[in-house]
């Protein structure tokens, strides 16, 4: 039934009417800080939730024992390749979809996301049957063993097998976001991830007369959770719910659609990976200092990554808002938007900076309270508080840049920071020049300003403002009246 009313045609949505009653507002006109709240609050509550998944699951599989927790983790870590992939569906739904929207041409927009739902598909396919087939071999390569090998193969074939679930549901919420609608998303997952908190006990130790499943029923649950999520957010969709109009998207597969959506979100995701694999490698070198080090580094990590949230999702609202004022040729606002969420999440940090730099001890022993811990960690607690004001210039232009379909340039300036700089710095610092750990924080720190500075200069020479993006040139020229539909910047 769904695939009946997808397939049936709909009204050209040009005139913009039903469009401005269901999403309630113009977001390239009017206040510029309401709009970055408007879609800044939902996207950092939904980037919360989308990290609880893997949090919940961590909690109740833990009371397992430690065998079942080795095997999540280390699943964990092939599943991280497939949410990568699916940050590359996402973005450039999002970079076309949002300049669509700015421009007017609403019947675009929707086309992107009908052909994002078909790219999901696809990949969901090979995910599917690759994560089926290569579970075990990829889980020994990163050394998983015996009943921990067992486990984790059973653990992520599941979850493989539900990836389509994930796919469909990141083009979908890309495309509201795009549209302007972050609080839709927001819901769905906020109900996904209750509907996960229930069902992991349930599965997992067999309450309510339901079978002990272990492992494999936080797979389980983690899946039907993520399926019901994707079919409510379709479903809002399908009854109008929300800005999007897909009726009639569906009827053809265009692969040079889909071709040009995953090409612009493709360097976003070797971003993500270039990021992990030098987390990896930076992890590395501080592991020979002992579990003082390691457990410094780790709990650094944890801090940056929870304080760098809520710029990752003002970062992501920037972002629609740069497409959407460049679709609607109004560059100068596209700018302004991108500083004002600098200066939201500058000053949003300055608390916090302040915390880590004052009480560095307090901050390190509520994690733990082991002296070489503490002597260890404050130090680089100090450097990541340095660090913030630079890092939120990458995360918050970054994904400025992103919104307006320049996502190779970011991603360069990451790689050439963590491979070429970062990594060599650390190893160099620590090892040769004799600095010891104390080389890997100040290696982080040096990169860190260096990434900030080059991307607010790639953001500060305005080159993204001419970037053209579009998804149907083909049919845009042929068709009479859609031909403007092509979006560029003057």
């Amino acid at each position: 039934m769904l695939l009946l009313i997808f397939t049936d045609h709909g009204p050209d949505l040009r005139d913009g009417k039903r469009v401005t009653m269901a999403s309630g507002r113009n977001l390239t006109e009017g206040s510029i800080l309401r709009s970055i709240v408007y879609l800044g609050i939902p996207t950092i509550a939904t980037g919360f939730l989308q990290s609880a998944f893997n949090v919940i699951d961590m909690l109740f599989v833990g009371r397992l024992g430690p065998t079942a927790l080795a095997a999540v983790s280390i699943s964990g870590v092939v599943i991280a390749l497939l949410i990568t992939v699916a940050i590359a569906v996402s973005i450039g739904t999002l970079a076309l979809v949002s300049r669509y929207w700015g421009a007017k041409h609403y019947r675009s927009a929707a086309r992107v996301v009908g052909q994002s739902f078909y790219l999901s598909i696809f990949l969901s396919v090979l995910f599917g049957f690759g994560g089926w087939y290569l579970a075990r071999p990829l889980l020994s390569l990163l050394g998983a063993r015996n009943e921990v090998l067992e486990l984790a193969v059973v653990y992520f074939r599941i979850i493989s097998s539900g990836a389509w679930t994930i796919f469909i549901f990141v083009s979908f919420s890309a495309g509201l976001r795009g549209a302007g609608d972050a609080h839709t998303p927001f819901r769905v997952m906020a109900l996904g991830v209750t509907l996960n908190i229930v069902l992991d006990p349930i599965l997992i130790f067999g309450w309510l007369g339901a079978p002990a499943l272990g492992v494999a029923g936080s797979a389980v649950a983690t899946v039907f959770s993520r399926l019901i999520s994707m079919g409510l957010i379709i479903l809002l969709v399908v009854i109008k719910r929300s800005p999007l109009d897909l009726r009639g998207v569906l009827k053809t597969v265009q692969w040079k659609v889909m071709r040009r959506i995953f090409r612009i979100g493709f360097f976003s995701s070797l971003e993500m990976l270039v990021r992990s694999a030098s987390m990896l490698a930076l992890l590395r070198i501080v592991s020979p200092f002992g579990t003082a080090a390691l457990a410094a580094y780790g709990i650094g990590a944890r801090l940056r990554a929870m304080l760098l949230m809520p710029g990752i999702g003002l970062g992501y609202a920037s972002g629609v808002l740069v497409g959407q004022n460049l679709g609607a040729a109004s560059p100068k606002r596209a700018r302004r938007t991108a500083w004002s969420s600098l200066m939201i999440y500058e000053l949003m940090l300055i608390p916090m900076i302040g915390l880590l730099l004052l009480f560095p001890d307090e901050v390190i022993g509520f994690f733990n309270r082991d002296p070489e811990v503490l002597a260890v960690g404050k130090e680089f607690i100090v450097y990541i508080a340095l660090s913030f004001i630079f890092m939120a210039v990458t995360i918050i232009l970054g994904r400025s840049l992103n919104g307006a379909g320049d996502t190779a340039g970011p991603m360069w300036i990451t790689a050439v920071c963590l491979i070429f700089v970062c990594i060599p710095l650390a190893y160099l610092g620590s090892y040769r020049w004799g600095w010891g750990v104390g080389g890997v924080w100040l290696a982080i720190l040096i990169a860190t300003i260096l990434q900030g500075l080059l991307i607010a200069f790639r953001f500060y020479r305005d080159g993204w403002m001419d970037l053209k993006i579009t998804a149907f040139p083909e049919e845009e020229m042929k068709e009479k009246g859609v031909a403007d539909e092509t979006v560029t910047v003057d």
